[in-house]
């Protein structure tokens, strides 16, 4: 029903969830060299462990019987009003658009079979004459009428949903950044450069990248550039997706070789396409750092702690930083149930809800970083 919505292209029969607790092999045997070690003898996706039972929404009815679900915060809640306010239009105008249409095919058909059906057989008569005119005539005016009504039904409904979607992002945002934000600026038509993804160098030979709601905000005094984006990369001819969900990047003070921390998924995770060449600082079954001598100066122990607070599960699919001399890049991987926004399904808080707490760690974790 709409473009908006980007989704990712491999498709699996089971899902299962990540790992809850996230430990790094730094604790366990500080490695004060790193080791090269061949791509394919990593494992980059996490073990399957028993799944976590997460609470769902819960229906509760209300005055006006509009929301059915409960929501954590009045802000969530309106994105739903939001959301059903769409769908009346949507409803509405589909319903319209049904009679209009079954009155057009009447239209052509009743053009069609009266003229023909009362005629006589006198070649002078009106009917004989003029039947075929008349029948053409009713075909061409159905056509146009049903062509001018759904030029103008797409822009209604359009217009409609590009209102809803703006209000979603609004509030969302609303939500989702901390007091300690300033500053926030963008809208849902901003985008990112391509190479603003490729700089992470997370990802080799990007072919294309999709973003919208682009936002930039200050924290603690760092300027923050946010969006959703999705990335894929040409296999042969065609493409494939290698990322999918919140991509987040700021300035740093860091002078040396390239960090990658990555936070292992389940078999819808994507993990990081260009490891070539890379030296294994530390593995462990939830997570791997690459990084020459000199990690440990970075991944310190309050930063390992940090790192730990992450809790991936079936929404957060997985996540990759990197760290590289004037930038930290954040390629935070989401499933659709945050990155498809809900237009005919009841808005579910949840997806947001665990962004919100996300949001909050990677915060917290830039500022260590700094």
């Amino acid at each position: 029903m709409t473009d908006i919505e980007e989704k990712k292209n491999d498709e699996v029969e089971e899902e299962s969830d990540f790992a809850d607790e996230i430990k790094t092999a730094v604790e366990e045997t500080p490695a004060l060299e790193a080791k090269p070690e061949p791509e394919d003898t990593i494992n980059l996706h996490a073990e399957e462990e028993a799944e976590e039972e997460v609470e769902e929404p819960k229906p509760a009815p209300s005055k006006d019987g509009k929301i059915t679900i409960e929501y954590p915060d009045e802000t969530l809640g309106k994105v739903e009003l939001a959301r059903q306010d769409f769908y009346k239009v949507y409803r509405k105008s589909n319903i319209i658009k049904w009679i209009v249409t079954g009155v057009c095919i009447l239209l052509i058909v009743c053009g069609w079979l009266i003229p023909n059906a009362i005629k006589t057989a006198d070649p002078e008569d009106f009917w004989n004459k003029y039947s075929m005119f008349i029948a053409l005539g009713a075909c061409g005016l159905g056509l146009v009428i049903l062509l001018v009504f759904n030029y103008f039904w797409r822009r209604n409904v359009q217009s409609a949903m590009n209102r809803y979607i703006r209000e979603y992002y609004e509030l969302t945002n609303a939500y989702v950044f901390p007091s300690e934000v300033t500053d926030l600026q963008g809208s849902l038509d901003n985008k990112i450069e391509q190479s603003e993804l490729e700089e992470s160098d997370i990802y080799k030979e990007v072919g294309k990248v999709g973003s919208r709601a682009t936002y930039t905000f200050n924290y603690k005094g760092k300027l923050i550039k946010v969006a959703d984006a999705a990335a894929q990369t040409f296999v042969g001819k065609n493409l494939r997706t290698v990322f999918v969900g919140k991509y987040l990047y700021t300035t740093n003070g860091y002078k040396g070789s390239d960090i990658l921390i990555y936070f292992k998924g389940n078999k819808r995770a994507l993990p990081p396409t260009n490891l070539a060449d890379r030296k294994v600082f530390s593995d462990s079954k939830n997570i791997v750092i690459y990084g020459d001598k000199g990690t440990e100066k970075v991944i310190t122990a309050k930063v390992r702690e940090a790192l730990n607070e992450f809790k991936t599960n079936k929404t957060f699919v997985d996540m990759a930083i990197a760290i590289r001399e004037g930038k930290t890049y954040f390629a935070m991987g989401y499933e659709d149930d945050l990155m498809v926004i809900a237009l005919e399904k009841p808005f579910d808080p949840n997806p947001t809800v665990q962004y919100a707490g996300d949001l909050k760690k990677v915060l917290k974790l830039i500022d260590l970083l700094k």
